[in-house]
């Protein structure tokens, strides 16, 4: 197994997510500023076999010095010097020419000889080998050849390597123009076209390479040899686990062959950095074959994932949520009506007072609140425009910059079959037409199927991620069957494909997903808490328009929602204010009811069980009349006012008779329709008030509702 760590930095960055190669530690050179630097430095360069270039001097000298003395001492004449000097030399010379050396090599192998003898027939005639002047001569000649022949070995040091380097990129060279030809006869032979391989390029991981091919005329595509990646695999005679992929060239007349020759998607990988990262730069989910980190970017695109069950689904999605989170720019709405497994480990280090702020900004776990929350991102995507036109011209955009300080929305769906159609309908509305506001969606499905995955939100991801998956055939709906996608090219649990492009502009590329587990979500959740971003204002006001019986749609959302979210008796602590001892649990005063929303508030010591039956009283108390009526308020005037019409109005005279916008007395009275199941006369709602066909009510179903909200309380009793 590897683990794979981000290198820390402060967003935007260049590359958010990107995992740097290591950098080998150098070991320090030896100072050599100092005498007793210098000689440390000799010495460890010193080895007998291959010395230091100077060596040779100074031995040379050395042993002249000794000769010399020996011979004066002796009384040989100076003459037998320069006789012993000429026959080395021409030894020497001999040699060299025997090794085909150049003039200056074998001129420099002459001088090396019959300067040290010059030297000592003068010193030994003259009886002055040990004086000072001779010694010095002797002492400026060394150095003076010990700096010649460091420069020459360094010169001959460096033939030598640009001989290797030169003769290592022949070999290369060969092996690829080999691999060019046997590819290219292999192209010809299982899909009849033939391209011409003009680079062949190893992976850094050296687990393949990339072959870069023109297309023949003719009029043949990329898509042509993408039909054939199994034959071709086969043919080449690959591992198990390795494929060849294909997508397009730099222009229409090229083409990308990737061939794996070592299996990497075997493998497990981790991400174990929680640093910032910024919504408008790619994010890292995973690994491809050639060891390239597997990345989407989410800031104008949506996307989909899809995965059958045991297929690395959820840690996958787990895996994308650990990267927003990161965000500093961006937030993050869950909608999870399987429970809310996917929202819970995010949020409960901030249930338990263990982060100063909740991972995830919203959670919805039931319809009713999916249904608030879409209507909140749907009034903040057309608030929002208008709202920061300037912030727009000075960044010279026709789409809203996102910051810090006016963060970008992604809401996250899980199971989306478990979604409402009409909830269902707004997502799609937010997909379409949220991008220049800033509002994105992921949504999840089991399978790649029409009724599993909307068609609608298909087509609007660029962004597409399949796990593995039961048929070949979904991951065909998924991605285009242009792409004819072979799943044995992704065998294992946490491997898929993603296509990060327009479809059509890139092809689907295998790589296996990041492996988040329960841990690292905590870690995660408690590291990105100091620096979540909190909703612009200006979009907060905008959620809060929708209409919430009891409270604010977005300011109030956790009072609703943390109730649902943990059903087991877990101690909630108020993560401003953590008690070293449990405080007992009280209700609030608030006989005046003045501020109903704050009566929600976690409770120091609280535990969720009580917050619950908190809740519950609450809300029976706020919406329950005077006289203990059940039914609600507008559900009464609403039916007042249609029964005086004669049984029937439409929305827009009852709203004018209420007092309220047709569009906020059209989401109250749906929801208070739905809380009692009573459905609208037809599915379209219209019906016809003299000659006009509009939206609009009948009493009988306003009727309906009151006598189901009277039934369930006396029940409930």
């Amino acid at each position: 197994m590897t683990n794979t760590t981000n290198a820390p930095q402060t967003p935007p960055a260049n590359q958010p997510g990107a995992t740097p190669n290591p950098t080998p530690t150098a070991k320090p050179a030896a100072a050599r500023s100092t005498p007793a630097g210098w000689v440390t430095y000799a010495l460890s360069t010193w080895h007998w076999r291959h010395p230091h270039p100077a060596w040779g001097t100074i031995n040379a000298a050395g042993a002249t010095l000794g000769t010399a003395g020996i011979a004066a001492a002796a009384g040989v004449p100076a003459p037998f010097a320069l006789i012993g000097g000429a026959l080395g030399a021409a030894g020497a010379v001999a040699g060299g020419m025997a090794d085909d050396l150049s003039g200056r090599r074998l001129l420099w192998r002459a001088g090396s000889w019959m300067l040290p003898a010059t030297w000592m027939a003068s010193t030994i005639g003259l009886d002055a080998v040990w004086s000072g002047p001779a010694l010095g001569t002797l002492t400026a000649g060394t150095a003076a050849a010990a700096t010649i022949a460091t420069a020459a070995g360094r010169a001959r040091r460096r033939r030598t390597v640009t001989r290797h380097q030169q003769a290592a990129r022949a070999d290369a060279a060969t092996a690829r123009e080999r691999v060019a030809v046997a590819w290219e006869a292999r192209i010809a032979r299982v899909t009849d076209v033939k391209v011409t391989i003009r680079a062949v390029q190893a992976w850094p991981t050296r687990s393949g390479f990339t072959l870069d091919a023109d297309l023949p005329t003719g009029g043949a595509t990329w898509r042509d040899i993408a039909r054939r990646t199994e034959g071709l695999a086969t043919d080449a005679r690959l591992p198990n686990g390795c494929e060849v992929t294909v997508e397009p060239g730099d222009s229409r007349g090229a083409v990308l062959l990737h061939v794996s020759t070592v299996n990497r998607l075997g493998e497990d990988h981790y991400l174990d950095d929680y640093s910032p990262l910024s919504i408008n730069n790619p994010l890292a989910i995973g690994v491809h074959r050639n060891g390239e980190q597997a990345l989407i970017n989410l800031r104008y695109a949506c996307g989909v994932l899809v995965g059958q069950t045991d297929s690395g689904k959820t840690n996958q999605l787990q895996t994308i949520n650990t990267q927003l989170i990161r965000a500093v720019d961006a937030i993050v709405w869950h909608i999870d009506l399987a429970g809310g497994g996917l929202a819970r480990p995010w949020v409960t280090p901030w249930a338990e007072g263990r982060a100063p702020a909740p991972a995830v900004d919203w959670v919805a776990t039931t319809a009713a609140e999916a249904e608030i929350m879409a209507r909140a991102a749907i009034e903040i995507l057309k608030g929002r425009k208008p709202a920061y036109q300037q912030r727009m011209r000075d960044a010279n955009d026709d789409k809203i910059p996102v910051g810090p300080d006016l963060p970008e929305i992604v809401i996250v769906v899980d199971e989306i079959k478990t979604v409402p159609a009409h909830i269902v309908a707004m997502l799609t509305e937010i997909s379409d037409t949220g991008r220049a506001a800033g509002v994105r969606t992921l949504s999840c499905a089991l399978r790649a199927t029409d009724d599993y995955l909307p068609v609608a939100i298909k087509e609007q991801a660029r962004i597409r991620v399949g796990m593995r998956v039961s048929d070949e055939k979904e991951l065909n709906y998924l991605y285009g069957w242009k792409y004819n996608i072979d799943s044995e090219a992704a065998p294992y649990q946490g491997c898929g494909f993603l296509l990060a492009g327009e479809p059509g502009e890139a092809a689907p590329m295998p790589f296996k997903g990041y492996r988040t587990d329960p841990g690292r979500i905590d870690a995660a959740a408690i590291a990105a808490a100091g620096w979540r971003p909190d909703l612009d204002p200006t979009s907060a006001h905008l959620a809060d328009q929708v209409a919430v019986r009891g409270t604010h749609a977005y300011t109030d959302r956790w009072t609703r929602t943390l109730p649902t979210l943990f059903t087991e008796p877990t101690t909630i602590t108020n993560p401003a204010t953590i008690p070293s001892q449990p405080a007992t649990t009280t209700t609030p005063d608030n006989s005046s009811k003045a501020d109903i929303s704050r009566m929600f508030d976690p409770i120091p010591g609280d535990t969720l069980d009580a917050a619950l039956h908190r809740l519950t009283t609450i809300t029976a108390r706020a919406t329950d009349t005077a006289a203990g009526n059940p039914v609600p308020e507008l559900l009464t005037r609403a039916l007042d006012a249609t029964e005086a019409a004669g049984g029937r109005i439409h929305t827009a005279d009852l709203a004018t008779h209420l007092d309220m916008d047709p569009g906020d007395l059209g989401t109250e009275l749906g929801r208070i329709l739905r809380d009692v199941g009573v459905e609208r006369h037809n599915n379209t709602g219209r019906l016809r008030v003299g000659d006009t066909s509009k939206p609009g009510y009948l009493a009988d179903t306003l009727r309906e509702a009151v006598d189901a909200y009277r039934a369930s309380t006396q029940k409930a009793a």
